[in-house]
């Protein structure tokens, strides 16, 4: 991502203009449009503007490429996901470049009767489960939690933990992991 301060300068220095002379141009100080610059401040949207009609641009140029949280977005469907079999259980990672992420969501499908079980994560990794589909009970620890279809839990996975399907149908479990866990 291209910060606005960087960007400033490449126009600037693109239209050979000094940082004196912007300066003059805009009425912000010298020192500020460097700390703009460097990335020391961002500066405000009405500096962003004198700067940008100084330089001849309009504000919507001034801030293009800045702001590149829509790369960010990961549509995935559900044709294009692979479940990984595990024992009587079955997880769906639901992103792609899953390691890039901030938090990882599977779907967690539990055979009738079935149980998985999950290894201890390390310690500042938390996870959420989300009831979608069934009744399972999920064990932490010394203590078990019986999450029905729309209860949640919110927990840290540096605790061992199982989750049992208690039912005579498939369970379904929305699960977050933050950060991501592969």
């Amino acid at each position: 991502m291209l910060s606005i301060g960087s960007h400033i300068r490449e126009i600037r220095k693109a239209k050979k203009v000094t940082l004196v002379e912007l300066s003059a141009r805009t009425g912000v100080a010298q020192a500020t449009l460097s700390r703009i610059e460097t990335g020391t401040m961002i500066g405000t949207v009405e500096s962003h503007q004198k700067v940008a009609e100084a330089l001849g641009v309009s504000l919507s140029e001034l801030y293009t490429g800045v702001d590149d949280r829509a790369k960010e977005i990961d549509y995935s469907k559900s044709g294009n996901r692979t479940p990984k079999k595990m024992g009587q259980a079955s997880c769906e990672v639901l992103v792609t470049s899953a390691s890039s992420k901030k938090m990882l969501p599977t779907l967690i499908k539990i055979d009738e009767k079935g149980e998985i079980s999950f290894d201890a994560e390390e310690v500042g990794v938390e996870k959420f489960f989300y009831c979608l589909k069934g009744e399972v009970e999920l064990g932490l620890k010394d203590t078990s939690y019986t999450l029905k279809s729309q209860q949640s839990l919110y927990f840290d996975a540096s605790l061992p933990h199982t989750v049992k399907n208690n039912s005579a149908k498939l369970a379904e479990i929305f699960a977050v992991t933050s950060p991501p866990r592969i």
